[in-house]
């Protein structure tokens, strides 16, 4: 993956994240506690993907 890849992945995951913390937060205000886990997990495995791809491209 040459570096504009590495970047436009890493900006991609940003917004993926971005999108699930607001999706947690409206899912905790509707007291939907199952979506919000739901989201919370993908948030995380977003969020390990990131810090993997930044570390390798360092």
């Amino acid at each position: 993956m040459n570096r504009e890849q590495l970047q436009e992945m890493l900006k991609w995951l940003n917004d993926q994240i971005e999108y699930a913390n607001e999706a947690i937060h409206e899912s905790h205000q509707s007291h939907n506690y199952g979506r919000e886990s739901q989201y919370e997990g993908i948030r995380d495995a977003f969020m390990r993907c990131l810090n993997k791809l930044q570390q390798e491209g360092r």
